[in-house]
């Protein structure tokens, strides 16, 4: 089983990847990407969508959203915050490597380092393909990662943080196949006892090789920014954002 498929690697970290500042943040996000991208209507793909995030503070904007995620676990935590808000979001079971609906959406999002995780770098352009696909002529892209740039200006080999419960979790990192991949072994210990422990592996992109491969795929007028304030990607940037639309 890869790592992004273990159920109870989510439920465990949750607390820890989604924090409630990260969920509320995604509201000047939301409102960021419709600057950023001139688009203020229309049907939005989430992809990866996690807890919904990016697909409830979408919805809120008036957006017919469609969010995409294999962990069913995540996708019930978003369709219960959705239904407290009556919100009518579709969310779809599905792995990101075969979801496609021909020129159905307006916008995709994939936040958050959704991007990589297949051990093929032909996977990965498949995703972008099915992307692109899916998007309507003039449709946008955004995808945002921690870019390479921005892993080799603050990688450790471990760090440590303290849960809300008090447990801690511990990260060991190392970069494998001559940049092209990040290795992480995740451990959670309470005490003496260790209650949990995953290894996840996914690709490392520069801005110039996303920018080859969504060119490969068929994008057009694409920009890298340093995060949806729209700052420069430069050695001061701590992420990486993309934003590529599909032709007329």
């Amino acid at each position: 089983m890869k790592w992004f498929e273990d159920e109870e690697f989510w439920s465990s970290v949750y607390p820890f990847m989604f924090p409630d500042s990260r969920m509320e943040r995604a509201e000047d996000g939301a409102d960021a990407i419709m600057g950023i991208t001139g688009i203020s209507d229309g049907d939005v793909l989430d992809l990866c969508c996690g807890p919904g995030r990016f697909s409830i503070a979408m919805a809120r904007r008036g957006f017919s959203v469609t969010g995409v995620d294999r962990t069913e676990y995540l996708l019930r935590m978003a369709s219960e915050r959705a239904a407290l808000e009556g919100m009518d979001i579709e969310w779809v079971p599905e792995d990101m490597l075969h979801f496609l609906r021909p020129c159905s959406f307006d916008l995709v999002l994939s936040m958050f380092t959704s991007f990589g995780y297949f051990d093929s770098h032909d996977d990965n352009m498949k995703v972008l393909c099915n992307i692109h696909d899916s998007l309507r002529p003039g449709g946008q892209l955004v995808l945002e990662i921690m870019g390479k740039e921005n892993l080799a200006a603050i990688f450790l080999d471990a760090s440590t943080d303290e849960l809300e419960d008090g447990s801690l979790l511990i990260q060991k990192h190392r970069v494998e196949d001559g940049w092209r991949k990040i290795h992480n072994d995740w451990m959670i210990v309470d005490g003496l006892e260790v209650r949990g422990r995953w290894q996840l592996s996914h690709w490392i992109y520069s801005a110039m090789e996303l920018e080859s491969m969504l060119l490969e795929a068929g994008f057009d007028f694409i920009s890298a920014f340093g995060g949806l304030d729209r700052s420069p990607y430069d050695d001061s940037a701590r992420r990486l954002l993309i934003v590529a639309a599909r032709g007329e």
